[in-house]
């Protein structure tokens, strides 16, 4: 399925690795790119993505959280995951709270994880280190789909909340895409679902989906 991604980031070598690889696990798609807060405003103005690649540290006026805030305040539909070059799970799970929708530590591993976790982003997965979703300790592990037990079936609706809340989107944004009210989304559909994945927060949802390996579809 064809993509349309924009790569956020400042060097314009990172960019172009960045591209490379892109080109290698999803070649149909289609790559903008940005290098400041002004360039990446404009862009997402005048066109539409699937993706958004975001590096935290932009160091020219504005950096990645802003470019984040700005997206998430729009109500614009689209995953964002941030680059960086920590995988503290403090900085992650802040990441996770202000609506991203996954995280690639650039100093973790090789290419060959950067490859994999392309690969899990692009099947609707949401990928996350291994010093969140396993034992703390920096490998290069990736969650596994987990056997279908542990995955529950969940009715049509709710899995599109899951899918909107795996993508970063908050209760308003997904009221407004789904013609129904706020309260309604939160007292009844992510109330749901941190029951049914028996978690407290929206952040440890996103966690634990991407702990289980589990793959969200976008709703039809």
């Amino acid at each position: 399925m064809l993509k349309n991604v924009l790569i956020v980031d400042d060097q314009q070598l990172v960019r172009a690795g960045m591209k490379a690889m892109l080109r290698i696990a999803e070649p149909a798609c289609e790559v903008a790119e940005a290098g400041s807060y002004d360039e990446t405003l404009a862009l997402l103005a005048s066109g539409t993505y699937d993706v958004v690649f975001l590096d935290i540290d932009l160091r020219s006026g504005p950096n990645g959280m802003d470019v984040l805030a700005y997206i998430r305040e729009a109500g614009i539909a689209v995953h964002v995951i941030m680059l960086a070059a920590s995988d503290d799970p403090e900085i992650v799970l802040g990441c996770i709270a202000a609506g991203a929708s996954g995280y690639i530590a650039k100093s973790v591993g090789d290419e060959s994880v950067f490859a994999r976790a392309l690969a899990t982003v692009f099947s609707n997965g949401v990928y996350l280190p291994s010093s969140v979703v396993g034992n703390g300790n920096h490998s290069t592990t990736v969650a596994r789909p987990v056997p279908h037990e542990m995955t529950p079936e969940l009715p049509p609706r709710l899995r599109e909340v899951l899918f909107y809340v795996c993508q970063g989107l908050p209760n308003k944004a997904i009221a407004n895409r789904m013609g129904i009210s706020e309260g309604t989304v939160r007292k009844n559909y992510v109330s749901e679902l941190l029951r049914v994945f028996k978690v407290a927060r929206r952040t440890a949802l996103v966690v634990e989906v991407s702990r289980r390996g589990i793959r969200v579809p976008p709703p039809h």
